[in-house]
Formats: structure tokens, sequence, C-alpha cells
């Protein structure tokens, strides 16, 4: 099973399926431009995989969802310099200090 997906945060799904004694394992390339095919993507910034599952729409589904929680942390991460900062280790209060 083939299938392209997107785009989700700028970034487009080749994704395909392969049967194996264990099951379907999914395969997504995230691919910054629109594919021509799975096959055939152009520049590649990353694979995902996820498997095995029983049927390869299974599969196909969860390679998607593995590609789009990637992405969502990967933007989360750009965009929350805010958090980083707050997030620092803070001096404790001492037991004579309210907290």
């Amino acid at each position: 099973m083939e299938h392209i997906a997107g785009p989700v945060f700028g970034f487009y799904f080749a994704c395909y399926t392969i049967q194996t004694g264990e099951g379907h394992y999914g395969y997504a390339k995230l691919c910054p431009d629109l594919p021509m095919s799975v096959w055939d993507t152009g520049e590649v910034v990353r694979k995902v995989t996820a498997g095995p599952y029983p049927t390869p729409e299974a599969a196909l589904q969860a390679v998607i969802a593995r590609s789009e929680r990637r992405l969502a942390r990967r933007e989360a991460r750009r965009n929350s310099e805010w958090l980083v900062l707050d997030s620092a280790p803070q001096p404790l209060a001492s037991a004579s200090e309210p907290a």
C-alpha cells in the first residue's frame, strides 16, 4: 500500500507498507516538497517506521500518526523559547521563607 499525505507543518509524507512474517510495517519519508511518488521523493529530511500491525491500513495510519507527532514535537521545540527559559531550575526556598 502506498500513500502521500500532507502537508503537515510544511512537510509531506511519502508512505508505504511492507508485509513480513510478523505483520505489516509502515514507512514514511518526510519531504519538504510534494513528492512525485512514494519512490521518487527528492529530498528526504527524516524516515519514520511503525509496526508490526495486523493490516496494511493499520500500519499506514500508525506511521502517519507517528510522523505527525514527531513534527508536532519539533514545532513545539522551535516555538517555545519562553518555555525553556521558564523551566530552568529555580533556587529552593529555605525553611524560613514562604514557598
